[in-house]
């Protein structure tokens, strides 16, 4: 892992494969709750199909650094130029998923000449009531209790099946929460004020890159009714739905998520190298 100073924070980042190359280098946007290593099975499908993945946490989240200030969707976009400046990359595609696709979206519509091509993977371009009220019961738990917080958002991300599947890790999850600085959650705060404030809807029309909405089937956060509003303002946008999976489904179904990505990417036509 390796970082780069912008904005006064520090990005911690991590790239995969070589950076030339005739396809486009595929960055991946982290959801809210996020680490690096939560890609590594999609960042692996992507790298063995001969694509170059860019990963990296954005300020706030676990790896970077958490200035105390106000974070926005378009400050993260700022720093994923910046990054992209760093490591002398002209664009890049991106799969995002939940406030990693509102990142992405955010970045369309602000780089536009620099985005090749947008996989939104869970996410949305406005809020609703329930939406809200969700994101607000997190951020209040984060600063109350990190066990307490592990619980409150479980449910909000994963299947039923799934966590039936996986009682003894999500036991070790929540063990290790209290581990994890205060700055962590106070920061995890922010994010939240940030996706709070999420305003999208009026800009889809002025996407111009190729893009994939995907929604899990049974996803109760960022539903289908939420994609079929990206799916339906985007120019050309395309339409996926992924079956039997929680709103978490780059954790649930990485080979599914990975599969849809490179499928998407390698029909979006020829794309020039970086240089």
């Amino acid at each position: 892992m390796e970082k780069i100073e912008t904005g006064g924070a520090g990005i911690a980042y991590e790239l995969r494969g070589q950076l030339r190359g005739q396809r486009p280098v595929v960055a991946l946007l982290n959801g809210i709750a996020m680490s690096i290593a939560h890609w590594n099975p999609v960042a692996d499908a992507l790298a063995a199909a001969g694509f170059s993945v860019l990963l990296h946490d954005m300020r706030g989240q676990l790896l970077s650094d958490k200035p105390d200030e106000a974070y926005s969707l378009e400050l993260h976009a700022r720093d994923l130029a910046a990054l992209l400046d760093a490591l002398g990359l002209r664009s890049t595609a991106m799969v995002g998923t939940s406030y990693g696709a509102e990142v992405g979206l955010t970045f369309a519509r602000d780089f536009p000449d620099r985005c090749e091509a947008l996989v939104l993977v869970d996410g949305v371009s406005e809020t609703d009531g329930v939406l809200r009220a969700a994101a607000e019961s997190w951020k209040r738990a984060a600063l109350a209790d990190p066990r307490l917080f592990y619980r409150v958002i479980l449910p909000w991300n994963y299947s039923s099946s799934w966590l039936e599947a996986n009682e003894a890790l999500i036991a070790k999850r929540e063990a290790a929460m209290p581990d994890l600085p205060r700055a962590y959650f106070e920061a995890f705060a922010r994010l939240c004020d940030a996706f709070l404030k999420v305003d999208l809807t009026k800009d889809l029309p002025s996407i111009l890159a190729p893009t994939l909405v995907v929604v899990a089937g049974k996803d109760i956060l960022k539903h289908r009714a939420f994609a079929r509003i990206m799916a339906d303002g985007i120019p050309g946008a395309r339409y996926v739905e992924i079956p039997d999976s929680g709103h978490a489904v780059v954790i649930e179904k990485p080979a599914e998520v990975a599969a849809l990505a490179i499928e998407f990417l390698e029909k979006t036509g020829p794309h020039a190298p970086n240089e």
